[in-house]
């Protein structure tokens, strides 16, 4: 090798380490950006000609960037809600556009803030990808199976929210007593209980247990009861009970303990066939303890639990007054949104007023073979190649996709203390390098210096 070789050898060493430090500098200066992955630079020997057994032209180094893409940053807890962090091996899908028409690329950066319309857009201004989901959580049919199915991800989506009641449980214990005969009419025992129509709006059903009466002479107690049942949202501006009534319940109850049968449990629950009409009464399902009533004038079915026969669990008729054992129901009453969070499974829930929530997006988690290969673009995010292999989407919690996580952010992969390490090495490096063509200099010049 010759002085002019050393001299071109030092020069190629010189720009490599340049390029080092540039990624050095690179990676300190974005040692607290979220989502950020270091670059690795590493180094190729040059031979421009020659072989094992034969003379070599060295011709110096190269430096070669790689992006650190697979290594994951540490996990730290923050107070947005729409900030995501992944643990594993999946990346978010984000978009350039709003409306899903642009670029879809990875990303871990997930500092997610709802735009002007409502939009989850990161601060690189990329749109978090999801799939629109119903109240269940079930996707929408046919989004979901490809990239190019995937829709931004919106807050302003679902702005109110009520659901209707559909179930309710209404347990009681009757006093036995009543069925006696008496002088006196006993007052029929009430309860009433809220529901919601499917507009969210507060309605009431009331429950009103009328004993039968033994005669003089008969047995000291029937053992039976109507339950009528009486609806606020039917017939709607009726002057009687009558026109508002939804059921009508003959209840037997059992008068002692036999092989069969449970003292003070149900017997049978018989729905009239014509109160309030034969198109409208009610059915029991004995096996099940379900009462089915229409409300809100037929356009509402709601499932009332009652008790099944020979039930303690369900209506009874014992000593003792008259007393509520369990009432539930669900549905909700209208209420506007709140905020949204985000969980492991990559449901996106919206909260509402009325304490209510619901998801409205499924996210998805874009997985490869080879992410180090995926090419980098501004904005921490990337594109997913060929190089990269195969992208699949999984659900958050699948495989090696790993979970989300709200509240959180992936910090930078960058160990301050390596950089600093290797901003020694490099700046020893480039000095040894300058030292070399400070070395050839001198050389050229005496064999110059010898033609004088």
């Amino acid at each position: 090798m010759s002085a002019l070789d050393a001299l071109r050898t030092s020069v190629s060493g010189m720009n490599a380490q340049s390029q080092k430090l540039a990624g050095i500098s690179n990676n300190i200066a974005n040692s607290s950006t979220v989502g950020y992955k270091r670059v690795d630079t590493q180094f190729e020997s040059l031979v421009l000609e020659g072989s094992a057994t034969s003379k070599a032209v060295m011709a110096g180094t190269t430096a070669v960037d790689r992006v650190q893409i697979s290594k994951a940053g540490q996990v730290q807890t923050t107070t947005s809600a729409t900030d995501i962090a992944v643990n594993g091996d999946g990346y978010m899908v984000v978009n350039e556009n709003s409306g899903s028409t642009g670029k879809y690329l990875a990303t871990r950066a997930g500092s997610f803030r709802p735009d002007q319309n409502g939009n989850l857009v990161n601060t690189a201004g990329y749109y978090l990808q999801g799939v629109p989901v119903d109240a269940t959580g079930a996707a929408v049919a046919g989004l979901g199976t490809n990239i190019d199915s995937l829709q931004t991800v919106n807050i302003n989506s679902v702005a109110v929210a009520s659901s209707p009641t559909t179930k309710m449980t209404m347990w009681s214990n009757l006093e036995a007593a009543q069925t006696a005969y008496s002088a006196t009419v006993p007052t029929p025992s009430l309860s009433s209980v809220d529901y919601y129509d499917a507009l969210g709006a507060a309605q009431t059903l009331t429950y009103q247990f009328t004993p039968t009466q033994g005669t003089v002479g008969a047995p000291a107690q029937t053992n039976s009861w109507t339950m009528d049942i009486f609806d606020s949202a039917t017939g709607t501006g009726a002057t009687t009970a009558a026109a508002r009534q939804v059921g009508s319940v003959a209840l037997v109850f059992a008068p002692t303990t036999t092989a069969t049968q449970t003292a003070g449990t149900l017997i049978s629950a018989t729905p009239s066939t014509t109160i309030p009409s034969a198109a409208n009464a009610a059915t029991y399902n004995a096996t099940t303890g379900i009462l089915t009533i229409k409300a809100v004038g037929a356009a509402q079915t709601i499932s009332v639990n009652i008790g099944a026969p020979n039930s303690t669990s369900g209506i009874t008729q014992m000593q003792g007054a008259y007393t509520e054992t369990k009432i539930e129901k669900d549905g909700s009453a209208f209420g506007l949104l709140q905020g949204v969070g985000v969980q492991s499974d990559g449901l996106v829930m919206a909260t509402f007023s009325n304490g209510k929530s619901r998801p409205i997006y499924q996210l998805k988690l874009a997985t490869m073979p080879s992410p180090d290969q995926m090419t980098p673009v501004h904005g921490d995010a990337y594109i997913m190649s060929p190089a990269a292999g195969s992208v699949r989407l999984l659900n958050p919690g699948t495989g090696s996709a790993g979970t989300t996580t709200g509240n959180s952010l992936e910090a930078s992969n960058v160990d301050m203390g390596t950089e600093l390490t290797n901003l020694i090495e490099t700046q020893r490096a480039y000095s040894s390098n300058a030292t070399v063509i400070q070395t050839a200099d001198q050389m050229l010049q005496t064999a110059n210096d010898l033609k004088r």
